[in-house]
């Protein structure tokens, strides 16, 4: 084969001149169903069509699907084609797996109280104590703190009426079975109310 860009070129418009053709006359005038079906099948003939080499009477190269007189067949290379690699593709996770492996792969690793302090005094006539604590990693979705307080459940770490004395606080993490998962340390300090001399 001595020149396959011309060969190539040749086909492009070869094609290019057949679609014009068939847009200004099958399209317009018989609808497009018929006019796919006629571009078909003469892409189909043109692929399958031998193409010959050779030079015309003005002395220039020509190229013919037929073959002339002392015209040179051309081996035309087939068309490049690529195959994409296959991808592999990420699993779908649903919301009741992601909580499944939230809930079973990252479990509580601390849970402390910050306020009050060990063995702190904490001064208040109304008896109000607000309980503060640290939780890592943070706290998951269906799970709840709890706040006890001389082991008893309160209901929000906000304490109101608490009596003068010692007492002792400790913050829970449980689930939604109602199973505990994690449990602070227990925190004694002391209540005390100001009295009029």
């Amino acid at each position: 084969m001595k020149d396959p860009a011309i060969a190539g070129f040749f086909f492009a418009q070869i094609l290019r001149n057949m679609v014009l053709w068939l847009h200004s006359t099958v399209i317009k005038e018989q609808g497009m169903k018929r006019s796919i079906i006629l571009i078909t099948i003469f892409l189909a003939g043109f692929v399958q069509a031998d193409v010959y080499k050779y030079i015309n009477k003005q002395g220039k190269t020509a190229y013919s699907d037929t073959p002339v007189k002392g015209a040179e067949k051309v081996i035309v290379p087939p068309i490049m084609t690529y195959e994409a690699p296959n991808i592999p593709t990420k699993k779908i996770v649903t919301s009741e797996e992601r909580k499944e492996l939230t809930e079973a792969n990252i479990p509580y690793d601390h849970i402390s109280i910050i306020s009050p302090i060990e063995q702190g005094t904490v001064r208040s006539n109304q008896g109000i104590v607000n309980v503060t604590y640290d939780l890592q990693p943070a706290l998951q979705e269906e799970d709840t703190v709890e706040l006890l307080l001389d082991g008893v459940v309160q209901e929000g770490f906000n304490l109101e009426g608490v009596e003068r004395g010692a007492h002792v606080v400790q913050v829970q993490v449980i689930d939604k079975n109602g199973e505990v998962k994690i449990t602070s340390p227990s925190v004694t300090f002391y209540l005390q109310r100001s009295t009029a001399s």
